[in-house]
């Protein structure tokens, strides 16, 4: 299997790497560009289907599979989850072109969203029942269907809400399936190890035309797509995935964009407009705010999302009963770290004579 590992991850990684200058040059020519505004960080007009790259190359790894490596798919039987999760995670990336072309309505892409994760969940991706740290099962039945199509549809978001700054979702998602790869070896999950290496692949073949001062930018196409295949993999998982309690390793990996995606989930509902309203109130825009430049507010968050994804590795070899002891002091240290944050910000502001965030755009 490492040969066959190693190849999948480079042909993904080529791909990704050789496709993104075409999808630059066809933005272009199709005028399909984010232009500057108030909202947002860069200041010149940036070609999006950086997505379309990031997906050809997915796709290439599929190919590669079935064609040239048809006995990684046997291993485990994962052909039919395989086959599952690239469809929908393929609906998933027509919908976010179609948004980056035309701006579709924030209810009409909510709608399609659970649609399309209802599907997943229908086809087996899904949590089905809860263990306690002291022992016992409790099947869920359709509650875990419920937890599951909510699951999904948070980490798809806060993938593509955290898309703010060059190079950022991609850096997240790369330290998330690296995570998750050496999570799922030990016990070796084909499954995980296929989709994580085949998702790091993609994104390392596209930040180098992504990472700051960045050349094309992923867009909504490339953010759903990597949020459903990260969500679909954690739910996939033969051992920790069936079980509420397996989820904890992908909060912590996943905790800044999760952090970010809750704020802004309740910052808009506080204030009344809907929730794919964009503003500048993101983790990455408050950085900013504190006198770091682009490059170093990605690579400040690079260094967390590292960080916080060596806990989840270290914190998956531990008994049940520690990993679950590990799980309150890292939500006590999370709040902490938070507090400190806000009232540092809080501080910054003062001693710039400010009393309150900048207003929405």
């Amino acid at each position: 299997m490492p040969f066959e590992y190693g190849t999948l991850f480079l042909v993904v990684m080529l791909t990704g790497w050789a496709a993104t200058p075409l999808c630059l040059h066809l933005a272009r020519a199709l005028d399909l560009v984010d232009h500057p505004a108030e909202r947002k960080v860069h200041v010149q007009p940036i070609p999006y289907l950086g997505g379309l790259a990031i997906y050809a190359a997915v796709a290439a790894g599929c190919i590669y599979v079935a064609v040239w490596a048809p006995h990684l798919l046997y291993a485990q039987s994962i052909q039919p989850s395989l086959l599952v999760l690239f469809g929908v995670a393929t609906c998933f990336h027509v919908l976010g072109l179609i948004d980056d072309a035309v701006s579709l309505s924030a209810v009409l892409k909510m709608t399609v969203q659970i649609i399309l994760a209802s599907v997943l969940v229908s086809q087996g991706f899904t949590i089905t029942q809860m263990t306690s740290p002291i022992g016992g099962v409790l099947p869920l039945g359709w509650v875990g269907g419920v937890l599951s199509v909510i699951w999904i549809i948070t980490l798809v978001n806060a993938i593509n809400f955290i898309d703010g700054l060059d190079g950022l979702a991609a850096g997240v998602v790369f330290f998330a399936a690296l995570a998750n790869f050496l999570i799922s070896l030990d016990p070796w999950q084909n499954f995980v190890c296929i989709t994580s290496l085949m998702l790091m692949g993609a994104c390392l073949g596209f930040l180098p035309y992504n990472f700051s001062p960045a050349k094309i930018f992923m867009g909504d196409a490339g953010s759903l797509f990597l949020g459903v295949m990260l969500a679909g993999g954690s739910l996939a998982s033969n051992v920790k995935g069936a079980t509420v309690m397996s989820l904890s390793l992908p909060l912590v990996i996943l905790t800044i964009p999760l952090i970010d995606a809750t704020l802004t989930v309740i910052r808009r509902g506080r204030r009344g407009v809907h929730l794919f309203k964009a503003d500048r109130e993101h983790i990455h825009h408050r950085l900013l705010r504190l006198g770091l430049s682009d490059r170093r507010a990605v690579l400040l968050l690079y260094g967390l999302c590292f960080l916080l994804s060596m806990a989840a590795v270290l914190a998956s070899k531990l008994p049940p009963r520690y990993t679950f002891l590990f799980i309150l002091v890292f939500l006590a240290a999370v709040g902490w770290g938070y507090f400190a944050f806000h009232t540092l910000e809080r501080r910054a502001m003062a001693f710039n004579g400010e009393t309150s965030p900048p207003p929405q755009q």
